[in-house]
């Protein structure tokens, strides 16, 4: 059984990677096994932990069942090369040009492969409950769920099958008969552009990592699945910040041609409405100026809030007001952490 996927999508500075590591660990307090992955290229999941992390999942201590990584695309990609390619295979592989160039490339591209990896962890831990993903700022983290798509049907297409077929044929002297017609343009393109001998060193690499890349296919296609069943949870995070409200809106816009609609929307470090309900109230005659003036810039920030909440609420079936966390600094960000991740898991489960 697959583990129920939770992603988290939302402006930067809105609290998303600490929420999403306060989610993990009330999950895994609950007595879940938990995986926890970070696939922002600014790779801030590891401060809000206070550890030091990379591709490899490592145990969160003191967290329960809960393990943690961050996505290193450059990692990514000789590891599945080792996984499927015979020793000899994997070391023509290391010194072909085009897959030091990808793999040198992909230290930057995480939305490529985030799915993948989402994928991999999955597999190779199949007793999963829950994998909490923290994603890019903004609508960035729109491609790690359009990724899926758009990278299967460049490995499943007939450029990639040309390719395939012209190295095989290139060992028998037989390339010039075996061209996919629907290839045949865009390698003759290729060959102008880069000469026969990067044809043949791209070629050569697709043949290699054939079955990297069949493996890396059936990966997207599992992603693909967890994505889309109904279990898994889009969680749009906000802010009362009319920028984060409206990029808030434009996710919620892009996830819509893409099958996916937001689970609930989270107004984080938001006011207590008790006590904007109090504050509405409040005779500012008897107070000095400056407590006068404090009142009127809650009074705003409580405005502002009604405001963004009632915006934002259209986008979901449910609205979450978390306000401002105590600590999350020093020997007490653990136990902050946790206190967020509960609140926020009782009022989505209520």
């Amino acid at each position: 059984m697959s583990p129920r996927l939770h992603v988290l999508l939302g402006a930067g500075g809105v609290g998303k990677t600490t929420l999403a590591a306060g989610y993990a660990l009330a999950l895994a307090g609950q007595g879940r096994r938990v995986g926890l992955l970070g696939i922002d290229p600014a790779r801030r999941l590891g401060t809000a932990l206070g550890l030091a992390l990379d591709d490899e999942a490592r145990p969160v201590p003191d967290a329960g069942d809960l393990s943690a990584a961050v996505l290193a695309p450059a990692q990514c990609l000789p590891r599945w090369a080792a996984e499927v390619a015979p020793p000899e295979v994997a070391r023509r592989l290391a010194t072909n040009a085009f897959f030091v160039a990808l793999a040198e490339r992909l230290a930057t591209a995480n939305d490529v492969f985030a799915a993948i990896r989402l994928a991999e962890w999955m597999e190779r831990d199949p007793t999963l409950d829950d994998l909490v993903v923290d994603t890019a700022p903004g609508e960035n983290a729109i491609e790690f769920l359009r990724r899926p798509e758009a990278l299967s049907a460049f490995l499943e297409g007939p450029l990639v099958a040309g390719l395939r077929r012209f190295a095989r044929a290139e060992r028998h002297g037989l390339a010039g008969q075996v061209l996919h017609r629907a290839a045949e343009r865009a390698l003759s393109g290729l060959g102008r552009i880069g000469g026969s001998t990067m044809l043949l060193e791209l070629a050569d690499f697709l043949a290699l990592a054939e079955d990297m890349l069949e493996r890396m296919a059936e990966r997207l296609g599992a992603a693909r699945a967890a994505m889309a069943a109904p279990s898994t949870e889009i969680l749009l995070v906000a802010a009362l910040r009319d920028d984060a409200a409206d990029t808030a809106r434009a996710i919620a816009a892009a996830l819509a041609p893409l099958g996916f609609r937001p689970g609930a929307t989270v107004i984080n470090r938001a006011l207590d409405p008790a006590l904007g309900e109090e504050l509405a109230g409040s005779d500012l005659a008897p107070l000095s100026p400056r407590s006068r003036a404090i009142v009127r810039y809650a009074r705003a920030e409580a405005s502002l809030q009604a405001r963004v909440v009632a915006e934002l609420s259209a986008l979901a079936p449910r609205s979450v007001l978390l306000p401002a966390a105590r600590s999350l600094e020093g020997d007490v960000r653990r136990s902050g952490l946790l206190d967020l991740g509960e609140r926020l898991h009782h009022q989505l489960s209520a």
